[in-house]
């Protein structure tokens, strides 16, 4: 009921898996994708096709394996709600999965998985503040007219290479920054960003 527009990035390599050998196509040509929904319906993983126990009659269509891999979902959002979400796997880069670590739905297994599917999201009106983000001047960020969203990566140390320990949203309209709304539905200590602390409430 609906639709919503999104932007993400996942952990695919930059070559989409080139190798020269078992792939010589690369991203360039669709090769190498992943995310945290281990989807089946890649026809090439690893090096490898994605044939064997391949369902046609599907919809999609998929094969017995998956391409996983962490997933930072930047803006999911409409007119009406937004919401930035990342999805963490406990193996680094692309994995191809079988069975129980890809976490399928279909066979009872979503929360087996190597990948948290479901992530940690911060939606604002979930998190307790109807009137945040909609359409008209009653909302503190109106998506009726243009605005510009801020997303943070705080690390350990403040460098590139440190361990993440926020994500950090705010938003800029008419020149003005809007902060993001707290977490009032975890009460006074439920933060505005997404941190280990807020996502194990």
């Amino acid at each position: 009921c609906g639709l919503n527009g999104a932007v993400y990035f996942v952990e695919m390599d930059q070559k989409g898996d080139y190798d020269g050998v078992s792939n010589a196509a690369g991203a360039k040509y669709g090769t190498g994708y992943c995310d945290a929904q281990c989807p089946h319906d890649l026809k090439w993983i690893k090096g490898e096709a994605n044939v064997l126990d391949w369902d046609s009659e599907s919809v999609p269509p998929v094969g017995r394996y998956g391409a996983c891999c962490a997933e930072m979902d930047i803006w999911e959002a409409n007119n009406m709600a937004t919401a930035f979400t990342p999805h963490v796997c406990s193996k680094a880069g692309l994995t191809k999965c079988e069975g129980s670590e890809c976490g399928d739905n279909d066979a009872g297994e979503r929360y087996l998985g190597i990948c948290d599917k479901d992530g940690c999201d911060y939606n604002n009106y979930r998190m307790g503040e109807q009137s945040f983000y909609g359409t008209g001047p009653s909302f503190d960020v109106d998506s009726s007219r243009p605005f510009s969203i801020v997303t943070q990566f705080i690390t350990s140390d403040n460098t590139d290479a440190g361990d993440l320990v926020e994500i950090k949203r705010f938003y800029v309209q008419d020149g003005k920054v809007v902060p993001n709304s707290e977490a009032s539905i975890l009460g006074p200590q439920g933060g505005n960003s997404v941190t280990d602390d807020f996502c194990e409430k």
